[in-house]
């Protein structure tokens, strides 16, 4: 029986039954004695190192008890080759409470929801760089133009975080750090070979020298790909996809407390595209460049530092073909911060600073015999200050609170804050944490701008959340499952309604304010070690978003979806991997997908010191499914590569 979810207890997903059936899966696998989980303390061998998933990010940044407060993932660079990931996408599936939505071919992007919310807000970061484009639909990230072998750390910051990180992050922030070179000359070649008859090929250099620190980086994929719209329903055209990026990070360590940090990427692309309804001529050339510059400096022994940074962003997108003329998106931002980090005594933290962004968009859309189609060219400012406090007023108690206060041109000002608390019973391991937060979004500008879909009527929406959760470490710290809840609702939120066309060359439809939404979901992860030599990964989560206006639920936000992975390093030089993972069924602008389960396997194994063969099948039992309704999601396809360390 299928039917619209009528609010928190909808009987078609009972709250109450979901809770039951976890308690029980929770109950049977953090009592299992086979499986560990990473402990950062811990010096057992058995113990899985930093390098795996773990639920609580390492205190790298910001105030640690806020951190501590959070329901936080990381994914780092070992998970990332363990499981030959090549795409960010794939890396975002492992964490609970987060999900993609879009096209599955070849070099199409996916954009990000994290706890139900949506693209417009989660907030992406690579190096401190802000990446939303300006220029799309909801200002997202999509998760396309990012080489994997270049990531040092993935971190996911689940609920919103409006401190540093701005208020428009009402479901979330990912922050994303790509090496940087330490030591003598080193780097590697990776080529690899397989499926569409795709090719990649990346590499990398650096080294340190005095001072110094240089690391840069290339990487190209061909693509003769598989058609956009589903074959299934009559596609049969090839799809290709090729791309080429550069990206590097220069250091400078001036003085002992002062160092100063340049970093960059590029990127160029085409690939070819359908519609929903069937096999197009369409083509899209992107280009995107990212660069930042900061500078970091030391006082009070080591206990004060400052960091302020500038970056600027560029995307560029040209269509052409399937009737869109010479439509053209281009997008831009630059953004200048300031953060003071201050240990001001044991147990106490302070941060404090402030941000300006200018956002431009530049869009000509003579598409559909629109030739006389305006050129929109807008901007704006926006800016904020905040401060966050973190105390530990006795062992095993953390206190966090964030007050940020926003202001935007066309807006005007706003205030969100956070706050935030954890208590860890040490005997016994377990810690319980909660925290409350609002949010602010402003529309992007394409969304008020867009020649066909854009309303300068919208209005802000606003919405507040709050999470409360539980994390267990067991056996000498070789076990740990978190269980989170997390509740949302938003007013005004911004959606896309269809309707009849009413502009010249346009479909109909456009952006409109939802009266209200509502997100509720349970989030669970487990990652263990039952053997050293042995890696497991659990994700699990259930997520009820609905429009209250409608009492129908949110487009593309699963209902049930998890993953599972088991690594093993059957001898010191191999590694074997198989990966999961189950998505519910969803319901979108083009209709519905059904539920679907895809598996993956990869080795690897180290002919020489410095030489790695590995391969990997995905989607190993072929599945036939669709990620978005009409679009294609490719078989069953073998890859092969090797890397060359020197």
């Amino acid at each position: 029986m299928e039917c619209a979810p009528m609010g928190p207890s909808d009987p078609c997903y009972p709250l109450s039954s979901v809770l039951a059936r976890l308690a029980v899966v929770g109950t049977l696998a953090l009592s299992a004695p086979s499986i560990a989980w990473a402990a950062e303390d811990s010096d057992d061998d058995d113990a899985i190192a930093d390098t795996a998933i773990t639920v609580s990010a390492p205190r790298l940044e910001g105030v640690p008890q806020e951190r501590a407060t959070g329901a936080d993932t990381t994914v780092t660079a070992e998970e990332i080759e363990d499981q030959q990931i090549r795409r960010l996408d794939d890396a975002l599936t492992l964490v609970p409470g987060l999900s993609l939505n879009g096209q599955r071919s070849v070099g199409q992007p996916q954009a990000i929801s994290i706890r139900g919310l949506g693209p417009r807000n989660t907030r992406v970061f690579i190096d401190g760089i802000e990446v939303s484009d300006t220029s799309r639909a909801n200002a997202q990230y999509l998760t396309d133009d990012l080489t994997m072998s270049d990531v040092e750390r993935i971190e996911v910051l689940r609920g919103a975080r409006p401190g540093r990180f701005g208020a428009d992050n009402g479901g979330g922030v990912i922050t994303i750090t790509t090496k940087r070179a330490t030591g003598p000359l080193s780097g590697h070649v990776d080529a690899e070979y397989g499926g569409y008859n795709t090719s990649r090929l990346s590499g990398a250099i650096g080294g340190q020298q005095g001072p110094i620190d240089l690391r840069l980086s290339a990487s190209g994929t061909y693509s003769d790909g598989f058609s956009d719209f589903n074959k299934n329903r009559g596609g049969r055209e090839e799809d290709p996809y090729n791309a080429f990026t550069i990206g590097g990070r220069l250091g400078l360590q001036a003085t002992d407390d002062l160092r100063f940090d340049l970093v960059g990427r590029y990127l160029q692309e085409r690939f070819e595209w359908d519609y929903a309804t069937g096999d197009v001529d369409g083509a899209d050339r992107q280009t995107k460049r990212f660069v930042r510059a900061s500078a970091t400096l030391e006082t009070l022994d080591d206990t004060l530092i400052h960091t302020l940074g500038i970056s600027d962003t560029l995307s560029t997108r040209d269509f052409d073909g399937a009737g869109r003329g010479n439509d053209s998106y281009d997008g831009g931002k630059t953004r200048l911060d300031y953060v003071a980090s201050w240990a001001v005594m044991e147990g106490v933290s302070v941060e404090v600073g402030g941000d300006a962004t200018n956002e431009r968009i530049d869009v000509y859309a003579p598409s559909g015999g629109n030739a006389l189609a305006p050129r929109n060219d807008e901007e704006l400012w926006k800016g904020g200050g905040f401060i966050s406090l973190g105390v530990t007023p006795l062992q095993g108690l953390d206190l966090s609170a964030s007050l940020r206060a926003d202001t935007h041109e066309s807006y005007g000002s706003e205030a969100t804050y956070r706050l935030g608390a954890a208590y860890t019973i040490e005997p016994t391991g377990t810690t319980l944490r909660g925290s409350y937060a609002t949010a602010w979004q402003t529309p992007s500008l394409y969304e008020r701008y867009d020649p066909c879909y854009g309303n300068t009527d919208l209005e802000p929406e606003s919405s507040r959340s709050w999470d409360i959760g539980l994390d267990q470490r067991l056996w000498d710290e070789r076990v740990l499952g978190h269980v989170t809840y997390f509740e949302s609702s938003t007013q005004d939120q911004l959606a896309w309604r269809g309707g009849p066309a009413d502009r010249p060359g346009c479909y109909g439809g456009g952006y409109v304010n939802v009266d209200e939404a509502f997100a509720q979901g349970v989030e669970v992860g487990l990652t263990a070690r039952p053997h050293p030599d042995v890696d497991v990964g659990l994700s699990y989560t259930w997520q009820n978003a609905i429009d209250n206006q409608t009492e129908k639920r949110l487009d593309n936000i699963p209902v049930n979806q998890g993953t599972a992975s088991v690594t093993w390093r059957f001898v010191r030089e191999g590694t074997a991997n198989v990966g999961l993972r189950y998505r519910d069924r969803t319901t979108g602008f083009n209709g519905k997908s059904d539920a679907f389960w895809t598996a993956d396997v990869r080795l690897a194994y180290d002919i020489l010191e410095t030489v790695t063969l590995h391969g990997r099948v995905e989607n190993l039992f072929d599945a036939d499914y669709e990620e978005v309704a009409a679009y294609g999601t490719p078989g069953r396809a073998l890859y092969a590569g090797l890397t060359v360390r020197f």
